[in-house]
């Protein structure tokens, strides 16, 4: 998984009688519609609406939605991408490319065993593991399924759902205030400071259905945290080995207007990716105070 610092890193299905607001153009013959999430495609009507929802939180600015309002569609190129997988490995790869607005998603839905740690990863839908700004060729390149999603019912429905949260039960939410925890103590055990003294607090943004990773906001550090692994957040084997990533983002040292500033740095994250994740944490996300650790405890 990468860090937001190096990507630029929208519902459920609906059916509107009388209206046609979702079209798949394919120049081989179609796949058979998936009738289970398991059987859930990367072109598939829910993820796509999905993916939108999350890319008009964490990505989408107003001159993009200018681009596909004038337009009148939302046009997508999709595609899975092989790749050369371990014996055992049945993982899948797609792409979405977003030609009016130049934005490539990449995405993976994970299906591997590791024996020796008894962990299985498999993945009930593509999860997003990059976001990035792209030059777009004049044509559809072959390999790439045309779908189309009609603009206004778009926008009707990622206007109606702006303020639809979804966060983790409790056994997920106490995973996450110990990773914080942990996150906060080695930050600043690496600046040689002491930690603050009493319970914390801080602010976990709504889950993303199409992204296994998770942001806080810890206010009294002006500190913002990311949690992420190739696993679903919810697998206990991520919290048993431990095969999570977590990056740090200090906002008083650690933002920019461009990344062109700290080129080859994945440490930073430009203002508007953190003005776009603070409004996730503090006005849609949820308060959750950290207990202060046992003085022995690590």
């Amino acid at each position: 998984m990468t860090r937001l610092a190096r990507s630029v890193s929208i519902v459920a299905a609906l059916v509107v009688a009388g209206a046609a607001p979702f079209v798949v153009a394919h120049d081989d013959p179609p796949a058979p519609v998936a009738g289970t999430r398991n059987d859930e495609g990367i072109q598939d009507r829910a993820w796509l609406y999905d993916l939108m929802r999350y890319l008009y939180r964490w990505h989408l600015d107003e001159e993009h939605i200018d681009v596909v309002a004038r337009a009148g569609t939302v046009t997508f190129w999709v595609r899975e991408v092989p790749h050369e997988l371990d014996a055992g490995d049945r993982s899948r790869f797609g792409e979405v490319l977003l030609p009016q607005i130049g934005i490539l998603v990449t995405a993976k839905k994970s299906d591997y065993s590791v024996p020796e740690l008894e962990l299985t990863v498999k993945s009930d839908r593509f999860k997003v593991i990059r976001v990035a700004t792209v030059e777009v060729p004049a044509e559809m390149p072959a390999g790439y399924t045309l779908v189309t999603a009609d603009y206004a019912h778009l926008r009707d429905e990622l206007f109606r759902t702006r303020g639809q949260s979804a966060f983790p039960d409790e056994a997920l939410l106490a995973h996450l205030r110990e990773a914080a925890r942990t996150a906060i103590a080695r930050e600043f055990a690496h600046r040689n400071e002491p930690l603050p003294d009493g319970a914390q607090v801080v602010h976990l943004a709504p889950m993303p259905p199409v992204a296994n990773e998770a942001w806080a906001y810890w206010e009294g550090g002006k500190m913002l945290l990311r949690f992420a692994s190739d696993a679903e957040l919810t697998n206990p084997g991520v919290w048993k080995h431990h095969d999570l990533v977590v990056d740090v983002y200090p906002l008083d040292k650690n933002v920019v207007v461009s990344l062109d500033e700290i080129a080859g740095s994945n440490a930073f994250m430009t203002r508007d990716q953190a003005g776009r994740a603070l409004f996730n944490c503090l006005v849609l996300g949820k308060r959750v105070e950290l207990a202060p650790r046992e003085p022995n405890s690590k």
